[in-house]
């Protein structure tokens, strides 16, 4: 019965895409950024609000976790840039 429980659990996940994919960006300088995968952003069942999961925390953490849009076609892996540009940069004045 365990067995089919994991079983169940496994496939409800692999149907259930993350809405976002949580980033930290650290620059490496030159104007070089490295993106980090951190976990992913899925929504309530009901619509009203998110669930972030971490998978990992960078040693250099900053605080700082980007989401940027999902785009199916261009998916960033850890340690290459997106475009050279850091989107949390927009925001980071207001924050």
């Amino acid at each position: 019965m365990a067995q089919n429980q994991t079983n169940n659990r496994n496939q409800n996940r692999q149907s259930n895409p993350p809405k976002l994919i949580a980033y930290h960006v650290s620059d490496a300088g030159r104007g070089r950024k490295f993106w980090t995968r951190l976990g992913g952003v899925w929504e309530h069942k009901n619509g009203e609000g998110l669930t972030v999961f971490l998978n990992v925390l960078p040693v250099d953490f900053d605080g700082r976790v980007v989401l940027p849009p999902r785009d199916e076609d261009d998916q960033v892996e850890d340690g290459q840039g997106a475009d050279g540009d850091d989107e949390a940069d927009a925001g980071s004045e207001e924050a």
